[in-house]
């Protein structure tokens, strides 16, 4: 039988933020912008739903495309992710490392750019690093599942990390005449910066931390389509995103992953959903595609309204909402994303205290029958998770880090 897999810690960063409004005008308040589309992209900006955006552009330089610090680098932000988690576990006890994005400001792309970061960190890897570029929205999710493996069969921790620079490859299209102005213009009123990293381990290790969400299964999958893409160098977003993509993830990955554990979507109460648009979030509503309730895609529905879209890194930001939520009782979430391909993937997971999972396990067998087995409590005192943000030359991260683990006496490989 597979070894459980949790995820024990999850980091995230975030450049400047900025105002959705502010960053609107930036775009389209411009110099020989036809004043009908000032106004029209401003009043779009409003009725959006997002408050504030985060971006690695500084915007006193434009046009000139320049990074606001050196600081913001895909390099900088990955090693910065990594530098945070190795405080809950030590970097040299990783052997697989994930990186995924869709946009970038890195230039020196040979060797790959986790090849660098797996050299600049010094990880020594037990697999090649590995990158995914350009898998759209749902990249994470794929790169989770194959973590999830590497776990099993290696007995060893792994590193997920989801960045986007979106605003650094926004060029929006400011001609009303031009036929994908709407799509472009949809895609630079949505999207936003930001990175996120998933520390998980396999369950020999998961006792020696405090909390944790333990994965009960995943599933991945693909369709052709062309709804988001881009055409020219210009990034798009089609107006029938929320037409296809809630349908299809619903009855093609998520619908199949609830049969199979004999659970309904009413049984689950967190949903990490990507936000791809409060219209698209509110179609995962309707009983057609899973009824889910106001109260089941919140955390959803606020991480849009705080960030934007994030692309590849949105549903990890709403699963560290739910990582940091204090634990009263044992509960199902699950991670939905999907976007460009399209690629989708979800995965159901259990939100436990490792360090108890005989105790946990003997209240959830009644919502997963999967659960079997059991794992010797430990009384180590909890290392306490808070929604503090710290506030650094990187921005803002959403973690709050304590000191290592005390180190036990067996080696956990």
């Amino acid at each position: 039988m597979n070894q459980d897999v949790h995820i024990v810690d999850i980091a995230t960063l975030s450049p400047p933020c900025h105002g959705s409004g502010e960053l609107t005008r930036r775009f389209y308040a411009q110099s020989g912008v036809a004043r009908d589309v000032t106004v029209l992209a401003t009043r779009a900006g409003r009725q959006i739903g997002v408050r504030t955006r985060a971006s690695v552009l500084d915007f006193d330089a434009l046009p000139r495309k320049q990074l606001v610090s050196d600081e913001h680098t895909p390099k900088a932000w990955c090693c910065a992710l990594i530098d945070d988690l190795s405080i809950t576990l030590p970097s040299d006890r990783v052997g697989f490392l994930g990186i995924s994005y869709n946009a970038s400001s890195h230039v020196d792309v040979l060797p790959n750019l986790a090849c660098q970061v797996a050299a600049a960190r010094g990880l020594r890897l037990d697999v090649a690093p590995q990158e995914l570029p350009h898998y759209g929205c749902a990249s994470a999710v794929l790169q989770i599942a194959t973590a999830v493996e590497f776990c099993r069969r290696w007995n060893r921790a792994a590193l997920v990390i989801a960045f986007e620079q979106c605003t650094w490859a926004m060029d929006p299209i400011r001609r009303r005449d031009d036929g994908d102005f709407l799509a472009s213009l949809r895609a630079h009123l949505l999207f936003g910066d930001g990175a996120a990293a998933v520390l998980l381990v396999p369950g020999s290790m998961a006792h020696a931390f405090p909390k944790g969400l333990r994965i009960v299964d995943a599933a991945t999958g693909f369709r052709p389509g062309d709804t988001i893409g881009m055409r020219n160098g210009r990034f798009l977003v089609g107006d029938d995103v929320k037409d296809t993509m809630p349908g299809l993830v619903a009855s093609e990955c998520v619908a199949p992953l609830l049969r199979k554990h004999r659970i309904d979507a009413a049984d689950i109460p967190a949903w990490a959903i990507h936000q791809g648009g409060l219209p698209v979030l509110a179609r995962f509503r309707e009983p057609s595609i899973l009824g889910l309730s106001d109260a089941q895609i919140a955390d959803s529905a606020d991480s849009f309204a705080e960030l934007g879209n994030l692309s590849a890194a949105s549903c990890l930001f709403t699963l560290q909402r739910q990582f940091e939520r204090a634990l009263d009782a044992p509960s199902l979430g699950m991670a939905v994303a999907f976007g460009a391909g399209y690629y989708f993937g979800c995965f159901l997971y259990e939100r436990c205290d490792p360090a108890a999972m005989s105790h946990i396990r003997g209240r959830t067998d009644g919502l997963i029958s999967s659960h079997r087995g059991a794992t010797a409590p430990n009384t180590r005192v909890r290392r306490p998770h808070t929604h503090a943000c710290r506030r650094g030359r990187l921005g803002t991260r959403r973690t709050e880090r304590m000191p290592h683990p005390a180190k036990r006496t067996e080696s956990p490989r």
